[in-house]
């Protein structure tokens, strides 16, 4: 019995043991933090493919979104990262999906981030992808990609009346004009028809309407 036991001892050490993952080094003793900084290291670096960094902005929103108030300040780091890839020219639709998606996990109910995003040119931006011209049948990325604009529009302005104030006075008539047109497309899957929101929201559409 005991050269048995040795047998599958060494066989153990040989074949299992040597093959163990390595204890995870923390670079933060809070682990959502860790995590938060592991996917910012990836974010920031410009040798990875695009689509590799905003997946790493998602996640970022992801773990503010259930980080609690320490996550969110951590994540405040990375917003103008995050704005620096709206800004880049011919980024695609799934790259800035990702990276709107990651913006609404950082500015949901924290208003500090949120202004954080307004000073580094939020509005602006969602304002040029609004008014983006969409086919649906030519490419569908780009109606998802204004349905997520909605939604971070709906996140940074619920409790943030200057948001408000300002979607109103650089919007103005196309952003009443892109909302009804976005509203009226197929939501379908969605827990709110968020261009309806934002429309409630600046005023434009009385609720029930």
């Amino acid at each position: 019995m005991g050269s048995i036991v040795s047998r599958l001892v060494a066989w153990y050490n040989k074949h299992i043991r040597r093959v163990r993952e390595p204890p995870i080094t923390l670079i933060d003793p809070v682990f959502h933090n860790h995590k938060i900084k592991t996917y910012g290291i990836d974010l920031r670096n410009s040798d990875l493919p695009l689509e590799e960094r905003a997946t790493a902005a998602l996640y970022i929103g992801l773990l503010t979104y259930t980080g609690g108030v320490s996550a969110a300040v951590l994540a405040s780091e990375y917003i103008q990262d995050m704005i620096d890839i709206l800004l880049m020219p011919d980024t695609s639709e799934k790259v800035r999906i990702a990276v709107l998606k990651g913006l609404c996990g950082i500015c949901y109910l924290n208003v500090l981030n949120q202004n954080e995003a307004k000073e580094s040119h939020l509005t602006e931006i969602l304002l040029a992808y609004l008014d983006e011209e969409a086919d649906p049948e030519a490419d569908p990325d780009l109606i998802i990609m204004k349905f997520w604009v909605c939604h971070l529009m709906t996140v940074v302005c619920c409790n943030n009346i200057p948001y408000i104030k300002l979607f109103n006075e650089v919007g103005g008539q196309m952003l009443q004009k892109r909302l009804e047109t976005t509203s009226v497309m197929e939501w379908f899957g969605w827990p709110e028809n968020y261009a309806q929101v934002m429309l409630m929201l600046l005023g434009y559409q009385e609720k029930g309407k």
